[in-house]
This record gives C-alpha cells, sequence and structure tokens, in this order.
C-alpha cells in the first residue's frame, strides 16, 4: 500500500500559533498592567480633614497640591476602582515631615496651611451653627419631614429640646 503524505497544516502548526498568541495576549496585558503617570492631589474639606486622590477635589474641598513626580504613578486608580480618599492630618504632617525631601520650611508651611483651613471651617461651622439657633429661637414651629414626605410638626417640649441642642452647638463651635 502506496501512502501519500500530505504536509500538515492544521494540528502541527497550532501549538506554535497558540503559544505565539499567548505571548502576545501576556504582551498586551502586561503593557495593560503598567503604571500610568497621574497626578496626586493633596486638598482639604470642610472638616479640616487632609485627602489625597487621583481626583480633582470636589468644589467644597480646598486645593494644597498636586503632586505629578513618578513616585505616586504605582499607586494611582482609575475612578471606577474603590480607594482610600482621606488620610488624618496627623498622619498627613507625619509624612510630610518624615519624608526623604521633607523640610523644617515645608512642615511649617503645611501646619500653617492646615491650621488656616482647620479655623477657616471652625468659622464656617460657627457661623451655620449661630443661623440655626437664631433660626430655631424665632420659630414658633419647627417640623421634620416623616416617611412619606409630610411634615410631622414638634411638640413644645421637643421644639425646646431642638432649641438647647442648637445652643449647645453655638457654645461648641463659637468657644462661648
Amino acid at each position: 500500500m502506496n501512502t501519500i503524505s500530505t504536509p500538515t497544516r492544521g494540528p502541527a502548526r497550532r501549538p506554535r500559533a497558540r503559544r505565539a498568541l499567548a505571548l502576545t495576549a501576556l504582551v498586551v496585558l502586561g503593557s495593560l498592567a503598567l503604571p500610568a503617570a497621574a497626578a496626586v492631589y493633596k486638598w482639604v474639606d470642610p472638616q479640616g480633614v487632609i485627602h489625597y486622590s487621583d481626583l480633582p477635589p470636589p468644589p467644597e474641598g480646598k486645593l494644597l497640591s498636586v503632586d505629578t513626580s513618578a513616585q505616586h504613578t504605582s499607586t494611582a486608580r482609575t475612578s471606577e476602582s474603590p480607594r482610600p480618599a482621606q488620610m488624618p492630618a496627623a498622619a498627613a504632617m507625619k509624612q510630610a515631615t518624615t519624608g526623604p525631601a521633607a523640610s523644617p520650611e515645608a512642615a511649617a508651611r503645611l501646619k500653617q496651611t492646615v491650621d488656616n483651613d482647620v479655623s477657616s471651617a471652625r468659622a464656617d461651622q460657627c457661623k451655620q451653627a449661630q443661623d440655626k439657633y437664631q433660626s430655631y429661637v424665632k420659630s414658633r414651629r419647627l417640623y421634620k419631614t416623616g416617611p412619606n414626605g409630610e411634615r410631622i410638626y414638634l411638640t413644645d417640649q421637643e421644639l425646646e429640646t431642638e432649641r438647647l441642642n442648637a445652643k449647645h452647638d453655638v457654645d461648641e463651635f463659637c468657644g462661648g
């Protein structure tokens, strides 16, 4: 019996093609894993909490600095992924004063900026507490919104309690 052999195209070449495809996929996936250059925004919210984020601060936040150096690119995240957006002021202060490029002048500037922002936030909180208290004192009736959006008026005793709480807030935020 005479057999004719034909060159095998499919099965003999498939392992090579699969390896090439796998190598291409690895290269593509590996390039996607490389960190992209991103800015790190440092900002403080009205409560005086310092935040670090790859997104600009919201309108109520005050931008302190923008860092675009390469050392932060490995921690850059997309806006879809969850991230710790805030760091307590004490930790930020420690980081700023113990970093490799920390200087006494930079630490003093950071402390002054934080102190200014905190005092500004406290002044705003004091003003809001005073306005709320004055509104409660002048009001004959107060209400809270019920589960269906209806008004539920407070009793005289509840109104007096709310006035006392508002006065307590004024004393707390205004220091008096």
